[in-house]
């Protein structure tokens, strides 16, 4: 069982904090060391100290943090962004999850009719969502947002949704980065989850947001930042399998704030012949956008579009050339590795193209001509 306590806002220095209290009972734990321990290692890091001590000694606690400018939007009428935090998490576990503060009743019926049933197989079953709901639309500033890591799909979504062209109701108002994807590598043990994540931070998360919040600026946009403990306390690992979760949960911890949410879209979700909890999460991207809507935030899948018609139209964008971020390595230099396959899904079509020689400030031209 996983037990979602009722929603409380904290201030912390110059942020403030979304909290829900949870609990997570032991065969829980064990179960997710035992699913998790089972798939790559380069995902996941919960076969050490998991579960955190810190859950007997302080009580568990998961939250979103935003600079105190932002605070006003956090949403604690609702359990919204916590179910859908732990929803990869109980699935995989056999977990129900109950929730003391009410959720969205559009959401609870996406995700009882829809996504629970579509993701039960292979030995997962269907699971309960035990508490309150409320069909009450939430305050908000009908903010629109679109996620901006710096990459093609992020790039391409901010050319159709941000410019003159976008619909009045589905313009871009807000650019978002989401501390919410760290990548723990292949490491030797004995391993310090608190040393991975800053020094993921430190490479890659800062470097991106700075450069996220460079575009955005260009584009006449705020930028806003959320940090969580999605992994430091819980997940440990596995991006691929719920990239998708937590971004939407990241965007629901707004919900004050937001009535839309531009997904930048692989161009995958929609051509999927198997919907499954160990897929990655943009295969079924057009279902979770079904699922997880609210009465007052809804999903929007940017776009369908090959990746190499998105670079044909974005490859001459300065901000493009100067920032792309399309990396699966923290690089020391902050420059994309060239050796990964988001780097080569990104140069082999821009050298067909004939565009890849205006890169060089963001890949190594040299290495991927020489091999």
């Amino acid at each position: 069982m996983i037990s979602i306590g009722k929603p409380y806002i904290t201030e912390k220095g110059d942020r403030t904090e979304l909290h829900a209290p949870v609990t997570i009972s032991d065969d829980t734990a064990q179960r997710f060391i035992e699913v998790t321990s089972g798939l790559p290692n380069v995902s996941w890091l919960t076969t050490c100290d998991y579960p955190p001590a810190s859950w007997s000694e302080e009580g568990s606690s998961m939250w979103f943090a935003v600079t105190a400018d932002y605070g006003k939007y956090l949403c604690c009428e609702r359990s919204d962004a916590f179910v859908i935090a732990f929803f990869w998490y109980a699935m995989v576990t056999g977990s129900d999850i109950s929730f003391e503060a009410p959720i969205s009743k559009k959401l609870y019926d996406g995700l009882t009719q829809k996504l629970i049933p579509a993701l039960s197989g292979d030995g997962y079953g269907e699971i309960r969502l035990d508490g309150p709901t409320s069909d009450e639309p939430v305050w908000n500033e009908n903010g629109v947002v679109c996620g901006m890591s710096c990459g093609a799909d992020a790039m391409y979504a901010l050319h159709i949704y941000g410019g003159s062209n976008a619909p009045d109701d589905l313009k871009i108002t807000h650019s978002s980065y989401y501390h919410a994807d760290y990548l723990f590598p292949y490491l030797d043990p004995p391993y310090d989850v608190d040393k991975i994540i800053e020094k993921s931070e430190q490479l890659y998360s800062r470097r991106t947001a700075e450069k996220a919040r460079v575009i955005a600026g260009h584009q006449g946009l705020p930028l806003i930042e959320v940090w969580t403990n999605f992994d430091r306390d819980y997940y440990r690992g596995g991006l691929i399998y719920t990239g998708m979760y937590r971004f939407l949960c990241c965007t629901l911890a707004l919900e004050h704030l937001f009535s839309a949410y531009i997904i930048a879209s692989s161009g995958n979700g929609h051509n999927v012949q198997k919907t499954s909890l160990f897929v990655p999460t943009q295969h079924y991207e057009d279902l979770l956008c079904e699922s997880c809507g609210t009465e007052s935030l809804r999903y929007i899948i940017s776009d369908h579009a090959l990746r190499i018609d998105k670079l044909r139209k974005i490859a001459d964008d300065s901000d493009f050339r100067k920032y792309v971020s399309v990396c699966s390595n923290d690089t020391e230099d902050g420059k994309n590795c060239g050796e990964c396959f988001g780097c080569w899904k990104t140069m082999i079509p821009l050298d067909l193209l004939g565009k890849l020689d205006n890169f060089g400030e963001r890949f190594d031209l040299d290495r991927y001509n020489k091999e």
